[in-house]
């Protein structure tokens, strides 16, 4: 029986349970995007900008840990997506992107939008192929699939438009796509080295990382057994409920000062599923036991004593058979009452209750967590929206936390919002955005209409790119180029056929909040909110300071001597 390659590709790819695929199609996908049409099992999401196809099967992917597909034809409609791949490969996603390429004969011929996609994704890439006869179609598509899955990352194929014509022998042609679910414990004798150090140990923490997710319960288990306090990685707040006793805070730049205290007062620190960037924060004295998936991220980050080359849940399992159960440690107490005390400050000075001028970003993010669903997905945006999600998002139920925080790029929250909706359509998805982010890709709000979506997008409007500017007068520059000209986002939201909300006043915050999230419509929720909120950092050295003060007194000056000439 002859099959044409496109319906191929899509009946394999519905076969294996890919439900949507994203892109904008063009000349090079029709085949393509006509066998999706009749096909009936995956449906075809139009977006307006591919990179935003890119973010939302990142997002899908991220999220169910299973293959997502997005696409784009030649040249540009390729290039557009490659911004979005690279937060799947940061994110260790499986994705699967799909491009078209001109006709064989037109290779390497200067032809109109081509471009060398092999050198374009190769860097994006664990797998990167061209499909150059039909007749590898079977083994080459099953490779892509087979690698993304297996090797947690972005595969592509480019298929020239002469071929997505052609016809194969499906009855000589079928193939199977294994998971790789294989469990992975490190030896015997690494485990026990591992468990002599710690039960010699008298103040253990422990710094959890995404590596934990599915994990929950044996993290809260080893805590108990060790009586050790838990600090997380950004990509590990959703790992364990706010609620839980040994869970302490963040680390790192947009942690809080009780998280890093976790790892200060350690004397020995067991770090599982992650791998935590910032050396500067973890601990110099090298008693460090690291447990992760990747032997890769082994010790890449500090000195270590035990390397143990694993999953985070079977590892923990295994170890805990060697751990003496300890009835103390001196630090967790302390750091309860610390972590207990910072909560009360901050519900205090930021509550919506007691708020009389602007509104806080941080007022924003505690409203939400008493109104959000108790399934709901977070994704948080990249610059000060950061740290405010950081520091003041309270995770409870299965609530899940995605965003761009290995890759670092602004326009992520409307797109994986799409993505993680169209996945989890019965779950409530709540994207959290500051303005400049959010307009980098606001056209694709028009997608959240077309398909209905009903996604919130709710944007902290500073009228600024804040943690830039921050950045500046911290290393004493004076802030330049950062004042942002923005639409009114409510109406824009109107424009496009969605709900739109402003609140500009604190007593308007919860009702504007309670509209957004049962309207079941897809939502803009634009927030103004003061533009001078200083974001402290957990710990702040005379350096630092001094820097900052310099910055502040440079922005006075250039502002006085603007005045006088503008008054002349």
């Amino acid at each position: 029986m002859k099959i044409n390659v496109c319906d191929f590709m899509i009946e394999k790819l519905a076969a294996h349970g890919v439900k949507h695929i994203m892109g904008i199609t063009g000349d090079a996908l029709n085949a393509f995007t006509a066998a999706i049409r009749t096909n009936k099992q995956i449906q075809w999401i139009t977006v307006r900008h591919e990179e935003a196809a890119a973010f939302a099967a990142s997002a899908q992917a991220d999220l169910s840990g299973d293959l997502a597909v997005c696409a784009g034809t030649i040249g540009p409609g390729a290039i557009h997506l490659i911004n979005g791949l690279y937060n799947a490969k940061r994110d260790g996603a499986p994705v699967l992107v799909v491009t078209g390429q001109v006709p064989r004969n037109e290779i390497a011929g200067r032809y109109f939008q081509e471009v060398d996609q092999q050198k374009l994704f190769d860097d994006v890439c664990v797998f990167n192929e061209t499909l150059y006869s039909k007749d590898q179609l079977p083994r080459i598509l099953q490779q892509a699939m087979q690698a993304a899955i297996t090797q947690r990352g972005v595969a592509h194929l480019a298929i020239p438009t002469d071929i997505t014509l052609q016809s194969i022998n499906v009855d000589a042609n079928e193939f199977a796509v294994f998971p790789a679910n294989a469990p992975i414990l490190p030896p015997a004798d690494d485990i026990v080295a591992a468990a002599k150090l710690l039960n010699k140990a008298s103040h253990v923490s422990l710094l959890i990382g995404r590596g934990c997710q599915g994990a929950r319960a044996e993290v809260i288990q080893l805590a108990e057994h060790l009586q050790a306090p838990i600090a997380h990685s950004l990509k590990g707040t959703d790992v364990l409920p706010f609620d839980c006793p040994y869970s302490i805070g963040g680390v790192g730049h947009v942690g809080t000062p009780h998280g890093m205290d976790v790892l200060d007062e350690c004397d020995v620190l067991l770090m599982i599923g992650t791998d935590f960037p910032y050396s500067a924060f973890l601990p110099k004295h090298g008693n460090v036991i690291q447990i992760n998936l990747n032997p890769t991220h082994l010790g890449a980050r500090c000195p270590i004593k035990v390397g143990l080359h694993g999953d985070s849940k079977r590892t923990i399992v295994e170890l805990r058979k060697h751990l003496d159960k300890k009835t103390k440690n001196p630090s967790l107490g302390s750091l309860q009452k610390k972590r207990d005390k910072w909560i009360d400050k901050v519900d205090n000075k930021f509550s919506i209750e007691k708020t009389k001028g602007p509104i806080h970003p941080q007022s924003v993010i505690l409203e939400i967590n008493k109104l959000a669903n108790d399934d709901a997905i977070f994704v948080g945006e990249v610059g000060e929206v950061t740290v405010w999600v950081a520091r003041h998002l309270r995770m409870h139920g299965t609530q899940r936390l995605i965003g761009s925080y290995n890759h670092g790029s602004l326009g992520v929250g409307l797109p994986a919002a799409i993505g993680a909706q169209l996945h989890y359509p019965k779950r409530q998805v709540i994207a959290l955005c500051g303005d400049g982010a959010f307009t980098m890709l606001m056209g694709d709000f028009v997608t959240a209409v077309h398909y209905q979506l009903p996604i919130t997008i709710i944007v902290l409007n500073n009228g600024k790119y804040g943690f830039v500017e921050l950045e500046m007068e911290a290393a004493g520059y004076p802030r330049f180029a950062t004042d942002l000209v923005n639409p009114d986002f409510a109406k824009v939201a109107e424009a496009c056929g969605g709900v739109g909300i402003s609140v500009h006043e604190p007593d308007k915050l919860v009702p504007g909040l309670q509209e957004a999230f049962n309207n079941n419509k897809p939502t803009i929720v634009d927030i103004h909110v003061n533009p001078n909120e200083l974001i402290i950092p957990p710990q702040i050295e005379l350096k630092n300071a001094w820097l900052f003060t310099q910055g502040k007194l440079k922005e006075m000056f250039i502002e006085r001597d603007i005045k006088v000439l503008f008054e002349r």
